[in-house]
């Protein structure tokens, strides 16, 4: 997963706009939570927002490296300033477009964001939204993909609701119950193509894919 770190809501709004829809799973927070999020999340690799506050961001960039010598790290910076940090580093002309592509040049060649969703039983493709499942077309809506290759990216690991909810649904406008009722749409139509329970909820704990597609 990526940590995206911006106390900027144009910035912050980029994991909807243009990460998801590339398959890019993203958890999002401002500055002064990042610390916590890279101890306590499974990241890959982290951007930090170093505009308007270069010191701050600068800081953070630099205790991660410390913490975590083999984390891709970028900075964003502004056009005037001239950043002095152990990361690659971008700067923002202001169009968020031309950053979300270089942010998304980051993620895929220094990260290496390669996941391959494929086993023999359940395949979903990166570069559409074409599912299959035992060797069917399994059609899947734009957000039930997402959870299904949020979990895929875990497999066979658990995953929390909130986490779900943070990563596929970045918006931050879902709620428990719309989970629940997602996966409970995913699940019927996985069973009419001779699969029950695609996905199992562990009580407490969260959510996993049956491993039994997993091999």
């Amino acid at each position: 997963m990526i940590l995206l770190v911006s106390d900027r809501q144009t910035v912050r709004g980029l994991p909807v706009s243009h990460f998801l829809p590339a398959g890019i799973f993203t958890y999002v927070c401002p500055t002064e939570t990042a610390r916590f999020f890279a101890c306590e999340k499974d990241i890959s690799g982290a951007i930090v927002d170093g505009v308007p506050d270069l010191n701050a961001a600068q800081l953070l960039v630099a205790d991660l490296r410390a913490e975590y010598p083999d984390l891709p790290l970028l900075l964003i910076s502004a056009p005037k300033d001239l950043p002095d940090v152990p990361a690659e580093t971008v700067c923002d002309s202001g169009s968020i477009p031309d950053l979300a592509e270089k942010l998304l040049l980051f993620i895929r060649g220094t990260v290496g964001w390669k996941y391959d969703f494929s086993t023999f039983s359940l395949s979903l493709s990166l570069e559409s939204n074409d599912a299959m499942l035992l060797g069917y077309p399994f059609p899947l809506s734009g957000r039930e993909l997402a959870i299904l290759r949020c979990l895929f990216a875990f497999a066979p690991r658990i995953v929390s609701a909130d986490d779900l909810l943070s990563l596929c649904f970045p918006e931050g406008r879902q709620h428990f119950a719309n989970l629940s009722v997602q996966i409970s749409r995913i699940n019927r139509r996985a069973a009419t193509l001779g699969q029950p329970n695609l996905i199992l909820s562990e009580y407490g704990s969260g959510y996993r894919l049956n491993r039994a597609i997993l091999t």
